[in-house]
């Protein structure tokens, strides 16, 4: 009973946190996961593979920019907005770039 008290309150904690500054270190997080599967597979992935993988890593570059820049609060009480922070927590340490890419382009279509 008392690890359900512990829990509650770190949700609550959690809950309070700036969504802007969780968001930004998810997607450093999935940047730095990105630049290594790219990395992984750069000597055999065909050129356009490659150039999309690029452009996907620029893409996500841009936003967490935009991210450290912005003034005010994103709409956190957003559910599918929780959902896809919690994707992004998630991804997996040795996955493949092409699946990544694809995971976190929608992801930040989603957001944008």
């Amino acid at each position: 009973m008392r690890r359900n008290v512990i829990r509650n309150r770190a949700a609550i904690r959690i809950g309070r946190k700036n969504s802007r500054e969780d968001l930004l270190r998810a997607f450093e997080r999935a940047r730095t996961l990105l630049a290594v599967a790219i990395a992984s597979e750069a000597k055999t992935t065909p050129l356009k593979r490659r150039q999309y993988y690029l452009d996907t890593a620029d893409q996500m570059r841009r936003f967490a920019r935009r991210l450290r820049t912005a003034e005010g609060e994103l709409a956190k009480d957003s559910p599918d907005w929780q959902r896809d922070l919690e994707t992004i927590r998630q991804l997996p340490v040795d996955g493949r770039a092409m699946k990544l890419c694809q995971i976190l382009k929608d992801i930040v279509r989603k957001i944008e």
